[in-house]
């Protein structure tokens, strides 16, 4: 029988049917499903999208089937929950997200193309890159790939311990990018700053659908809208229900704002992330459900990775904007300093000379003495014979020109 279940994670809604065999059945064949799985790629600084087919530097089947984890800045581990049935829910609250593996867990603030804001999770794969639902990179109902991604490991509430940072590309399958196909309903985002460093991640690992990994005990964490306004993380633990070669089933509680979480396995000594999740039934009729890293996706994502291994981190480029602000902050804290100096010296020099006038005075404090003035009679100008010169002093005996002996 066909049951509605819809796309959650905050980012709209979208009825797909399903039955509950062992098998899917979907109304597409084989061929259908090797044309849809070419990646699609968009570049978030230049607005530029990139259409490939698979790249001959990695086989169709790899063989390779785990990717061990990465603990990054501490070991510290979190035991986890017992599995309960479903209903009901039995989400816990992660107190200490710098915790491994809850460090590795994202927040994701989506802004569409319309300028719609969403919100949905992720999960820290290697240094540079989260993996997430398709729908939360490439939303149909509002203008196709996301204008803006902000991703925040380990968020709690307010608190961001490990910071935030941007996507500046995106990869999705042409699966879901231009059918919506639910079987193909993950992305790949390349991160701004190397977070990954800081977080570590867990692992991936792939099998056979039939493999009882899928139906054992997992785990799924990631911020439920329905939870703390989506500001906090919690978590799950419970059972498998079942997996095809595209989807996996599982009866761990979500909610909106959770798409993109990962669905990990704990095989008591390390993590592997088995499925992304995206979807649930309408009313809860049937286990939740996300994409299955089946052999092709679990290659796909090694090869996007090992595309973006030259990244190099570069604060200076990566804030430029924000070092430049502060610079001129600087800069007007500096010359707004410099002028009060200059005032304060200038103002002591004037001080000073004020109080040396005070104490030596520039003109004598004596009393001025009165004088008699008379008039003085003209002596008559005589001339030198010699020179013709006029003589000043009639008195003198020598011409002061050309020294003519007058007398």
């Amino acid at each position: 029988m066909g049951i509605t279940c819809f796309m959650i994670g905050g980012l709209g809604l979208f009825p797909i049917f399903a039955n509950y065999s062992n098998e899917v059945a979907y109304p597409y064949s084989n061929s259908v499903f090797e044309e849809n799985c070419i990646t699609v790629g968009y570049n978030l600084s230049s607005n530029i999208e990139y259409i490939g087919g698979k790249s001959d530097s990695y086989p169709i089947s790899s063989h390779e089937t785990v990717v061990s984890s990465s603990y990054g800045a501490s070991s510290l581990e979190i035991g986890l929950q017992t599995s309960y049935p479903f209903p009901p829910d039995d989400r816990v609250r992660i107190n200490d997200t710098t915790s491994f593996p809850w460090r590795t867990i994202c927040k994701l603030y989506i802004t569409a193309q319309d300028d719609t804001y969403f919100i949905g999770s992720g999960a820290i794969i290697d240094e540079w890159h989260i993996l997430t639902a398709g729908h939360c990179v490439y939303i149909h109902e509002n203008g196709g790939w996301a204008k803006e991604i902000e991703i925040i490991p380990g968020m709690d509430g307010s608190y961001e311990p490990y910071g935030h940072t941007y996507a500046t590309y995106l990869r999705a399958y042409s699966g879901w990018t231009e059918d919506e196909m639910v079987e193909h309903d993950f992305a790949v985002v390349t991160l701004q700053d190397p977070l990954g460093n800081l977080t570590g991640w867990m692992g991936r690992r792939t099998a056979d659908y039939t493999d009882p990994i899928y139906t054992g005990t997992l785990n799924l964490a990631g911020y439920p809208g329905d939870l703390g306004a989506g500001r906090y993380l919690y978590f799950d633990s419970d059972v498998g229900a079942m997996a095809d070669e595209y989807n996996h089933w599982f009866w761990m509680d979500t909610a909106a704002g959770q798409s993109g979480s990962p669905v990990w396995l704990y095989d008591g000594e390390d993590r592997f992330i088995l499925s992304v999740f995206a979807y649930e039934y309408m009313g809860g009729t049937y286990a939740n459900f996300g994409t299955r890293l089946n052999q092709d996706k679990f290659d796909a994502i090694n090869h996007w990775l090992e595309e973006d291994a030259g990244l190099t981190y570069n604060p200076i480029d990566q804030n430029y904007m924000q070092i430049l602000i502060l610079s001129i902050f600087i800069g007007v804290i500096v010359v707004i300093a410099l002028g009060i100096a200059i005032y304060v010296v200038a103002r002591k020099k004037k001080l000073a000379r004020e109080r040396k006038l005070e104490q030596y005075p520039p003109y004598p404090l004596y009393k001025p003495q009165t004088v008699e003035y008379r008039s003085v009679s003209l002596t008559p100008h005589t001339f030198c014979p010699m020179c013709g010169r006029k003589i000043v002093n009639p008195q003198a005996h020598y011409c002061v020109d050309c020294g003519y002996r007058l007398q």
